[in-house]
């Protein structure tokens, strides 16, 4: 989302002189109409960081004409998309300048006429409701696969073919699917794309206020340049409230994901040099993606495995690296992963380190200078997580960039802000901002957050509501950047 500097001059200019644009497009996202009428009330729109359904909107007019009336062929009808622009007009130019309050699908219109009243009143929901079943995205009466080792990106992108969409962005990275992906008949889209999101942690996936859709990692605040600082929220800051939420906070991060159910079982290893030797009993032939357990008394540097009378293969990590194995007896579990170019005559390939039978990783605050450091006066304050999403993760690594993340969530103080003032019609969620706030103590200091929800009233009197966690820098190097993974 590009701000143009006209949009950041006029927001903060004292008077505001309003106005509202609404253009009507097909789903070819081309304009077709647009609405135009005397606006009831003050219409509302709301922005959540939180949800996959970020954006809604609610306004109500006064029809000019009979092409307002709620049926095929008209104006307001289920075959249209509302696109809205708020504009304010430039007080030294008069030019009006506008903001994209985003793209929207006309739910539930409501018309009302009486000898004092002729409204029409339209709520506006996210794009999403076309995946979710809401207005579409149901899938035909059969069950879906997507198979294990499926490019996740790839099955992402045909999803949404299968949907209608063509504008999307979704980010660049070679990750397979671990397992079959199986969704029963009834189910959305939505469904299959929410699977596919959970593989990894800390994805998200939304449509942007030009109606294209993201699927992508939500942004740490890392490097993020400043959205909004001390220039604007002078001009446009009324009050704020704060608080701080101290039963969120943990130090101690143990994760556990989803057990692995191995038939391919070869004991204890033997070693040789810098392979291990097992055998599984009933094991033909190797093949892809084939789980095989087995026993390791000792780390090896450089570790090939041998199976039964076949070559021996690499153990790697998915993306390519060696795994660091851990010293005594330990039960690993690796899944065989065949090259492009390998053949049956010629079987080409390396097993993938998935590492304990239920995967497990532990992240912990381990900086003495942290007001949160597990030997400090608070101890170790522990959360267990288990099941339920979690059981998405089916490797060591995974469940280590998860309890990395959490800690990185948790391991902070719940400090949030709520920030009422005049509306600044481009923001956006999961931005970071620079903010001093004032107050009577006279011990103002400047901090970083992170905005989270939005919510706006547009109007003479119209206001708007900011909701921010506070942003953390010094945590950011718990997470690592998963593009590649």
């Amino acid at each position: 989302m590009i701000i143009t500097q006209d949009e950041y001059n006029v927001v903060k200019q004292t008077n505001r002189y309003l106005h509202m644009k609404i253009n009507l497009l097909n789903y070819k996202f081309q304009i077709v109409d647009e609405l135009s009428g005397t606006l009831v009330g003050d219409p509302t729109f709301t922005v959540n960081a939180d949800s996959d359904m970020r954006r809604t909107c609610a306004f109500s007019l006064v029809p000019t004409d009979a092409s307002f009336d709620i049926k095929n062929g008209n104006k307001i009808w289920m075959d249209k998309y509302v696109q809205i622009y708020i504009g304010i007009e430039n007080s030294r130019t008069d030019d009006i300048t506008y903001s994209n309050q985003g793209i929207y699908m006309v739910h539930n219109p409501n018309s009302t006429y009486s000898a004092t009243n002729n409204t029409v009143t339209i709520q506006g929901i996210d794009l999403m409701a076309k995946l979710t079943g809401l207005r579409n995205g149901n899938l035909e009466g059969l069950p879906y696969l997507i198979e294990q080792g499926s490019n996740v990106r790839e099955a992402v992108i045909a999803c949404l073919k299968e949907a209608g969409f063509d504008r999307y962005v979704v980010e660049e990275y070679e990750i397979t699917t671990p397992y079959d992906i199986k969704i029963d008949v009834g189910g959305t889209v939505y469904n299959i794309l929410t699977e596919l999101r959970d593989i990894l942690p800390n994805y998200q996936m939304y449509f942007d206020v030009d109606g294209i859709f993201h699927f992508e990692q939500i942004p740490s605040g890392n490097n993020e340049q400043i959205f909004i600082d001390d220039d604007i929220w002078k001009r446009t800051l009324i009050d704020y409230s704060k608080s701080i939420d101290f039963t969120e906070v943990k130090n101690y991060i143990e994760v556990f994901g989803k057990t692995h159910d191995i038939t391919n079982y070869g004991d204890k290893a033997t070693i040789e040099g810098n392979i291990y030797k097992i055998t599984v009993e009933g094991l033909l032939n190797l093949r892809d993606y084939v789980k095989i357990g087995f026993i390791s008394t000792e780390p090896l540097s450089n570790p090939m495995l041998k199976v039964n009378d076949f070559n021996e293969y690499p153990i790697l990590n998915e993306d390519g690296t060696i795994p660091e194995l851990a010293e005594g007896e330990q039960y690993y579990v690796v899944k065989f992963k065949e090259y492009e170019d390998s053949t049956e005559e010629n079987l080409k390939g390396y097993f993938e380190f998935m590492g304990n039978v239920q995967p497990h990783a532990i992240a912990q605050e381990e900086n003495p200078e942290s007001p949160f450091y597990v030997n400090g006066r608070l101890g170790i304050i522990r959360i267990v997580l288990s099941g339920g999403e979690y059981d998405n993760i089916y490797t060591d690594a995974l469940a280590q960039e998860r309890a990395n993340w959490e800690l990185y969530t948790r391991c902070k103080l719940q400090d949030s802000i709520t920030l009422n003032c005049l509306p600044i019609y481009w923001i956006e969620v999961n931005k970071v901002i620079s903010i001093t706030l004032p107050n009577k103590q006279g011990n103002e200091e400047t901090n970083l957050y992170i905005i989270k929800n939005v919510n706006t009233t547009y109007g003479v009197t119209g206001t708007q509501s900011i909701q921010c966690m506070r942003y953390y820098p010094y945590y950011s190097n718990y997470v690592r950047n998963l593009k590649g993974a």
